[in-house]
């Protein structure tokens, strides 16, 4: 009896203690280096790569006008990158997709620079070479063949082979491909799934995806991966259902389109991540741009990235090989406004509203039947922020799609970086305030292939989590509502999980080529704390950096330095090809991306 009043005693003293001295605690920020869990151990790293486009075809030591393939052919691209021979290496600046030994070159590095340094890779798609070849046709054996042949030298890279055997142990870090609009038959077409294609693909990368998902990939070719779980998803998109150049499709407005489906899944996907209080990265091949999207795609993924803000840590692309950003804002996603007797008293126009419902048919501004030069005539009148496309010169009336390979219609690098100059001065805010939340930030990867030199980027993020990232006097957010003050953002803040910034590594094929029996190593082009002084990869830094382009204008040495990392590099270089010393030449020259880039204005 006295045992149990002690006991008792005991009970009610530790219950009043722990009143007087948890508040303490409960609001006192610990700041601790996490580890998730006893199997997975955090190195604050990860990988983006983007467009192989191996040729099993590349010669070296021939003419750039072949293809790199040895036999000549015509081509109506730009002249400079009709120049030059091919190297054992690849051939930069040039037509050519990337040769096999480009290829091992680059995972023998990542291998032994990277294997076990990573936490995951995002890898956006391109893993066979162009059809651009008429001699040589692409066939659908060999473009699924070398997807296969990258998929396996990603597992074989970033193997764990101490866990092969083990039946409960990861075999690999977390990889998250994306199809690209070359790893499919004919390219640019992919049809509503499921289908033969999707089959194909998930049984190249079924590894990749995780249980639970196969259905969704084998419906629509898209997917999420829990990279860190409870904590950070990555989601892998399908922008082929998104993209103009898919004639198969028809944007995002009707309900039975796969693009609209895909819309709504990841609406689903990300509730569902902020109520779990995850953050995501979104991933893709296609970038959200107004000129590559259709009209209701481009506005309803702004829409959703601007709603979701606060847990949507970056937007990381390919395709376009050339290294920049740019931004989505508010205002040119927004659209008009509904007339008000349509609204019923209600406001739905607020972006950031849960209740919104971004799929409206009433919005009528998201009808893809329009003519795209009234789009920009109206979207750079009213909203000021889109670029205008570029203009196709009289001359040049070949320049269009043909038997399904699309040719371009941006000819000049120079101009493209005055008009992403301009981009930026027109979509940075007039006034000072808190104006995050009204911007997206879509980063753009270069490439494996050398259109100019080959690179990669390594992210960095921090690992670093503070177990209460509140105070006693702030607003305590509920995980089951998304309408509370969010203090510690990492798309804002530096907290749990920012990117902090990227080093950007590149190879010299112009050096490398000197020396065909040394097998080249990348080495780093630059990083953004020391070239940008940027200190983390927030959204103010990147409009921090943006209003120092701007500010400083075009003869500066930050827009000297914007433009070389744009171009890989090669700018020189593309610069001695385009002089009448280096070939004649009897008509204007175009820049290396009327190769590769075909949709670029915002």
């Amino acid at each position: 009896m006295v045992v149990s009043i002690q006991l008792l005693y005991f009970i009610v003293l530790s219950f009043l203690f722990s009143l007087v001295i948890a508040p303490f605690y409960l609001f006192e920020p610990k700041t601790i280096p996490i580890n998730v869990s006893p199997t997975v151990e955090l190195h604050g790293n990860f990988l983006h790569i983007t467009d192989f486009h191996p040729d099993s075809n590349y010669v070296s030591n021939v003419t750039a006008r072949s293809r790199c393939h040895e036999v000549f052919q015509d081509t109506k691209r730009p002249k400079h990158m009709k120049k030059g021979i091919s190297g054992p290496w690849g051939a930069p600046a040039t037509v050519c997709d990337s040769p096999l030994s480009l290829i091992d070159a680059t995972f023998e590095w990542l291998e032994k620079n990277w294997k076990n340094k990573i936490d995951f890779v995002i890898w956006t798609g391109d893993n066979a070479r162009h059809d651009n070849d008429d001699n040589i046709p692409r066939t659908p054996e060999e473009i699924f063949t070398s997807n296969r042949m990258i998929a396996e030298k990603f597992l074989k890279t970033f193997g764990d082979e101490k866990n092969f055997r083990k039946p409960r142990g990861p075999h690999f870090i977390p990889i998250i491909p994306s199809i690209g609009n070359n790893d499919i038959h004919p390219n640019n077409i992919i049809t509503s799934g499921p289908n033969e294609l999707l089959t194909i693909l998930y049984n190249i990368w079924s590894p990749f995806i995780p249980k639970g998902q196969h259905k969704t990939f084998l419906n629509g070719g898209y997917f999420y991966t829990e990279v860190i779980p409870n904590k950070l998803m990555v989601v892998s998109l399908n922008t082929l259902y998104f993209y103009k150049a898919n004639t198969a499709v028809n944007g995002c407005k009707a309900g039975s389109q796969p693009g609209t489906i895909e819309m709504k899944w990841l609406n689903d996907v990300l509730k569902k991540a902020r109520k779990h209080g995850m953050k995501v990265y979104l991933t893709g091949h296609v970038a959200p741009r107004a000129k590559q999207y259709t009209r209701s795609c481009y506005r309803k993924y702004g829409r959703l990235a601007l709603k979701y803000h606060d847990i949507i840590l970056g937007h990381f692309y390919g395709h376009s090989n050339m290294d920049h950003f740019f931004f989505i804002n508010a205002k040119a996603v927004r659209g008009r406004r509904r007339p008000k007797f349509l609204v019923d008293d209600v406001d739905n126009t607020d972006i950031n509203d849960d209740n919104e419902d971004i799929y409206d048919e009433d919005y009528d501004d998201d009808d893809d039947d329009y003519d795209v030069n009234n789009e920009y005539e109206e979207e750079e009148e009213d909203d000021g922020d889109e670029i205008e496309s570029q203009k196709v010169d009289d001359y040049d009336d070949n320049d269009e799609e043909e038997d399904g390979k699309i040719e371009t219609n941006v000819y000049d690098v120079d101009k493209y970086t005055r008009r992403l100059l301009n981009h930026y001065d027109k979509v940075l805010p007039r006034s000072k305030g808190l104006v995050e939340k009204e911007y997206a930030v879509v980063h753009i990867n270069p490439s494996i292939i050398p259109t100019f030199f080959p690179a990669l980027r390594i992210f960095k993020y921090n690992t670093t989590v503070a177990t209460k990232d509140y105070t006693k006097d702030d607003t305590i957010d509920d995980v089951d509502s998304t309408r509370k003050r969010r203090k510690h953002r990492p798309s804002v803040t530096n907290t749990f999980l920012t990117p902090l910034g990227y080093t950007q590594y590149f190879i010299n094929l112009t050096h490398a080529n000197l020396y065909p029996n040394i097998t080249p190593e990348y080495t780093i082009e630059y990083n953004t704390w020391d070239d940008y002084h940027m200190k983390d990869l927030t959204i103010s830094s990147w409009l921090q950096l943006a209003q120092k382009i701007v500010t400083r204008g075009l003869r500066s040495s930050l827009w000297k330095k914007v433009q070389e990392h744009l171009m890989v590099g090669t700018r020189s270089l593309i610069r001695r090809k385009k002089k009448k010393s280096y070939e004649p030449a009897d008509s204007r020259e175009k820049g290396p991306e009327d190769y590769m880039v075909s949709e670029l204005a915002f």
